[in-house]
C-alpha cells in the first residue's frame, strides 16, 4: 500500500523510457504503489492527447464484441472462453509460426 505522508522521503526524477517498453515499465512501477506522475502537457485537453486514437479503437472493439455477444445470445449460441492469452498462444504456436513465416516470405 502506498504511503503518502509529508514526512515520507521522496525524490523528483525524470524517467525517459522507450515507447515500446513504456507499458511494461509503467505496469511494474504501478505494482510498487509508490509512484506519482506529473503531467508535462497540462494545457492539452484529453482529446488532444496522442493516445486518444488508441482509446477510441478499444472502445469500438468493445462495442463490436458486445454486439456479437448479444447476437449470440439472441440466437441461443453458447460461447466458450478461449482461456488466458498465454495458453492460447502456446496451443496455437505452430499456426502462429506458419503465419509469421508466410508473412516474412512475401
Amino acid at each position: 500500500m502506498a504511503r503518502w505522508f509529508r514526512s515520507e522521503h521522496m525524490e523528483y526524477v525524470s524517467l525517459i523510457v522507450n515507447e515500446d517498453a513504456a507499458n511494461d515499465c509503467l505496469a511494474d512501477l504501478g505494482k510498487l504503489s509508490a509512484i506519482q506522475f506529473t503531467d508535462l502537457n497540462p494545457d492539452l485537453t484529453p482529446f488532444q492527447r496522442r493516445y486518444v486514437s488508441y482509446v477510441r479503437r478499444c472502445d469500438e472493439l468493445e462495442r463490436k464484441l458486445r454486439f456479437f455477444g448479444n447476437e449470440c445470445d439472441n440466437f441461443g449460441l453458447n460461447l466458450e472462453t478461449a482461456g488466458d492469452i498465454d495458453s492460447f498462444l502456446e496451443s496455437n504456436a505452430s499456426i502462429i509460426g506458419r503465419a509469421g513465416s508466410a508473412l516474412s516470405a512475401s
